[in-house]
């Protein structure tokens, strides 16, 4: 979650490097928090990550 709110922009895949995890359990865990509503994305690939109070 730091890292999404340090760099609400970056890709999940340089989220996923950054983590030291693979592209595939960075988009699973996004997912769970969307899931949670816990974040939303805003706009499409060139969008960014909005975390929710």
């Amino acid at each position: 979650m730091a890292l999404i709110v340090e760099h609400p922009q970056m890709p999940y895949r340089q989220m996923a490097a950054e983590l030291g995890i693979n592209d595939s359990a960075m988009q699973k865990h996004l997912e769970k928090f969307k899931e949670l509503g816990v974040i939303e994305r805003i706009g499409g690939t060139r969008g960014y990550w909005k975390v929710k109070q």
